[in-house]
C-alpha cells in the first residue's frame, strides 16, 4: 500500500504543469463575487486556527491547512457546509439520507467525533455524542472555512485527534452591507436568508458593528427507506447576531449569539431486522451557542478572554421510545500572547464543564443527569524568521472523571525562496475524552454507557512540501501522514444491551493527500484535491472511509457578470455494516456532479441556477438509506 502511496504522489507530481499562463488581467477576487466582506483575517492568505489569538500566514504553519474562501463558496452554490467540505483533502461525508439528515465529517479516517467544530469561535458539537452533525449547517451564512489536519489536541484540546474545522460566518463581518436571497427547487424545497451588517457610532463606542443574519429552509425530501412510501423531509431555522469592535478605551469587546432549530423526519427499523420500514419518527434539535470575548493589552502581552457555552436539546418522537436530551457546554479561557523579534509565546488556561440529561417519561429508566469538568494548562511557541519556522505546542489537561493527559506538537518548515516551494514536518499527539453518551447514555432494548471508559488517543506526523508557480497563479501541495490510534472506543453489539468498549488493538492511519489551484486564464481557475487513504483496526479496514476520495471546482468568468461552475467530488469504494445481517459490506464508488450559474442583472441583484448530483448518481452513504436523486435550484439574490 505505501508503494501505491508514492507512486500516485510521483504521477501527481510529474503531470502537475511546471508553468501557468500569464494572466492578461488580474485573476478573479475573493471579494468580487457578491460581497464586499473582505477584512484581513477573510482572505485565503491567513488562517485564525493556526494561534489561539491572531491570524498567521498559511505559509508559516508547520501543520497541513486548507481554506475555502468567499469567492469558492459563492462559486460551487452548495447548500450545505458538509457538501462544500467534500473538496478539501482528507476529508469525507457520510449523510444517512436526503438533506438535513444526521451527517458526519471524517477528517483522515478519523471518526466524526474525532473533529473539532468551531463556528466563529465557539465549540459546537453536542456535548451527549461529542460530535458536530452538520445536517442543518447551511452554506448562505458562511463568509470562509478554515480547516488543520492531523493531532491539533495541544493547541485545540479533546476532540482534535483528526484536526479542527473553522467555520467563520456573517456575525464576524464588520463591513456595512446589507443582502437577501431566496431559492427554491427539487423535492420540494425552498430557502430565505437575510442579513445585514451596520456601523454603531454610539458614544462612547467606537468603530463597533452589528450583524444580523436570519435562514429559514424546507424541503419535502423523499422516502429515506425507498419503499416509495412517505417522504421523510426537513425544516429549520437559524438567527446569528454578531457584535464586533466594540472598542472602550484599552478595551475591544465581542460577541455572537447564534439560535437554530432544526426538525427532520426519518424511517427506523421498528422490527429490528436491520432494514428501515415507513414510520412516522421526527427528531428536533435546538441549539443555542454563544460567546463574549475582551482583548487587550497588560504589562507587554496581548490578552484575549473567551466565555463561551452551547447547548443543545434533542427530542426524538414517532419510535417505541421516545427520548428527549439535553446536553450543556460551559468554557472559559484566557489567553496572553507576548512577540519580540521572531519569536511568538502564547500561554493558555481553559476550563470547561459539560451537563448531559436524558428523559424519557415520568419513572422511564433512562432518566438522569451527569456532568464532567475538566482544567487545562497550555503553551505555544513559535519561530520565524527568514526561511525558517519553527513550532511548538504542550497542554496539560486535568479531568474529574478519568486520567489526565499531555498532549505536544512540535513542527518545522524551510521555504527554498529562489524556487517557490516550501517543506514543512510535525508530530503530534492527540486526544478523545468519552462522550456523555458513550459513558451514561441509555436506549431501552439497545444500549447502556460505560462510565469506566479510558480517553482516546493519537500519536501521528506530517510531511509535506507546498510549491509555487507563476507568480502565484498555480500552486500544488503534497502531505503524507500516519497515526496511531489507541484506546480506541466502539460499540459492542454482541452483548445485550450493547455498550461501549475501549479496544485493546490499534488503529493505524496513513495516506497521502494531493491540493491544487490554478489560475488557467484571467477567465478560468481550477481547484482539485484528491486523497488515498489506508485504514486498518487489527490490520481489517475501519468502516466508512473511503480509500480514495477526489474533488474539482472549474469556475469560468467570462463576463464579469455571469460565473458558470462546474463540480465534481468523488467517494471511492467503502466498507460499512449491515445491520440486518451484521456482516461487512462494500458500499460502491460513486462521483456526484454539479453545476452552477450565476448572472449579475447589475450591481445589487443577481439570479442563479444550480444542479446537484447533475448524473442522477444513485448511492449509498450509509447502508440502507437511499440516496437524494438529480435536483435542480434557481435563486435571486440582492446585495448593497
Amino acid at each position: 500500500m505505501r508503494h501505491l502511496y508514492l507512486s500516485a504522489a510521483l504521477v501527481a507530481v510529474l503531470t502537475t504543469p511546471a508553468l501557468a499562463q500569464e494572466a492578461q488581467t488580474p485573476p478573479l477576487n475573493d471579494c468580487e463575487i457578491q460581497s464586499t466582506d473582505c477584512d484581513i483575517e477573510l482572505q485565503d492568505t491567513v488562517i485564525s486556527l493556526g494561534e489561539r489569538i491572531g491570524s498567521p500566514y498559511r505559509n508559516e504553519l508547520t501543520s497541513p491547512s486548507s481554506i475555502i474562501s468567499q469567492a469558492e463558496i459563492s462559486a460551487r452554490g452548495n447548500a450545505y457546509i458538509a457538501d462544500l467540505l467534500r473538496t478539501i483533502p482528507g476529508a469525507s461525508v457520510n449523510r444517512s439520507g436526503p438533506a438535513g439528515s444526521l451527517t458526519q465529517i471524517r477528517l483522515r479516517g478519523s471518526e466524526g467525533n474525532h473533529v473539532l467544530v468551531l463556528i466563529d469561535g465557539v465549540e459546537v458539537s453536542n456535548p451527549n455524542t461529542g460530535e458536530f452533525d452538520f445536517a442543518s449547517l447551511r452554506a448562505r451564512d458562511v463568509l470562509k472555512i478554515e480547516v488543520l489536519r492531523g493531532e491539533q489536541s495541544a493547541l485545540w484540546g479533546s476532540d482534535a485527534i483528526g484536526g479542527v474545522i473553522n467555520i467563520i460566518t456573517r456575525a464576524r463581518a464588520t463591513q456595512k452591507s446589507y443582502s437577501a436571497s431566496i431559492e427554491g427547487g427539487s423535492f420540494g424545497t425552498g430557502e430565505a436568508q437575510i442579513s445585514a451588517v451596520l456601523p454603531l457610532t454610539i458614544f462612547p463606542i467606537r468603530g463597533a458593528s452589528l450583524s444580523i443574519n436570519g435562514n429559514v429552509f424546507k424541503t419535502s425530501g423523499y422516502d429515506v427507506s425507498g419503499l416509495n412510501g412517505e417522504k421523510d423531509g426537513a425544516e429549520s431555522r437559524a438567527l446569528n447576531i454578531g457584535l464586533n469592535n466594540v472598542n472602550i478605551g484599552a478595551l475591544n469587546l465581542s460577541g455572537v449569539f447564534s439560535t437554530n432549530t432544526a426538525m427532520t423526519q426519518f424511517d427506523s427499523d421498528t422490527t429490528f431486522n436491520g432494514r428501515l420500514e415507513n414510520t412516522s419518527g421526527e427528531t428536533e434539535t435546538k441549539t443555542q451557542t454563544g460567546r463574549v470575548s475582551a482583548g487587550f493589552n497588560l504589562v507587554g502581552f496581548e490578552h484575549v478572554l473567551n466565555l463561551s457555552f452551547t447547548d443543545t436539546d434533542q427530542t426524538t418522537t414517532g419510535t417505541s421510545f421516545p427520548n428527549d436530551t439535553t446536553g450543556k457546554r460551559t468554557q472559559l479561557n484566557w489567553a496572553a500572547k507576548k512577540s519580540w523579534d521572531a519569536h511568538n509565546l502564547t500561554l493558555l488556561v481553559e476550563t470547561e464543564k459539560e451537563t448531559f440529561s436524558n428523559f424519557g417519561g415520568t419513572g422511564a429508566g433512562q432518566n438522569q443527569k451527569q456532568s464532567t469538568q475538566n482544567h487545562a494548562l497550555a503553551a505555544d511557541y513559535r519561530y520565524n524568521a527568514n526561511a525558517l519556522t519553527l513550532t511548538a505546542s504542550a497542554r496539560q489537561d486535568f479531568n474529574d472523571r478519568f486520567e489526565d493527559s499531555a498532549t505536544w506538537r512540535v513542527g518545522a518548515g524551510y521555504a527554498f525562496e529562489n524556487l517557490g516551494g516550501r517543506v514543512r514536518a510535525s508530530i503530534g499527539t492527540g486526544v478523545k475524552n468519552p462522550s456523555m453518551t458513550e459513558l451514561f447514555g441509555f436506549f431501552p432494548a439497545s444500549f447502556i454507557g460505560n462510565p469506566d471508559l479510558k480517553p482516546e488517543k493519537s500519536q501521528g506526523y506530517n510531511i509535506g512540501y507546498d510549491q509555487e508557480f507563476a507568480n502565484g497563479d498555480l500552486s500544488f501541495s503534497i502531505d503524507y501522514f500516519r497515526s496511531d490510534l489507541e484506546n480506541e472506543i466502539f460499540t459492542d453489539f454482541g452483548v445485550f444491551p450493547s455498550t461501549a468498549h475501549n479496544r485493546t488493538t490499534d488503529s493505524k492511519r496513513e495516506g497521502i493527500e494531493l491540493e491544487t489551484r490554478w489560475q488557467l486564464t484571467n477567465t478560468v481557475k481550477l481547484h482539485a484535491s484528491a486523497t488515498f487513504m489506508d485504514t486498518k483496526e487489527n490490520d481489517v479496514q475501519e468502516l466508512r472511509r473511503p480509500e480514495f476520495l477526489a474533488s474539482g471546482t472549474l469556475t469560468w468568468q467570462p463576463v464579469k457578470q455571469l460565473h458558470l461552475t462546474l463540480s465534481a467530488d468523488h467517494t471511492g469504494s467503502q466498507i460499512d455494516t449491515d445491520f440486518g445481517t451484521f456482516s461487512r459490506v462494500t458500499l460502491d464508488a460513486f462521483t456526484l456532479v454539479g453545476l452552477n450559474a450565476s448572472w449579475a442583472l447589475n450591481d445589487t441583484i443577481s439570479v442563479s441556477i444550480r444542479a446537484e448530483n447533475l448524473l442522477d448518481d444513485n448511492y449509498e452513504e450509509v447502508v440502507g438509506y437511499a440516496s437524494q436523486g438529480r435536483g435542480v435550484y434557481a435563486g435571486l439574490n440582492a446585495h448593497f
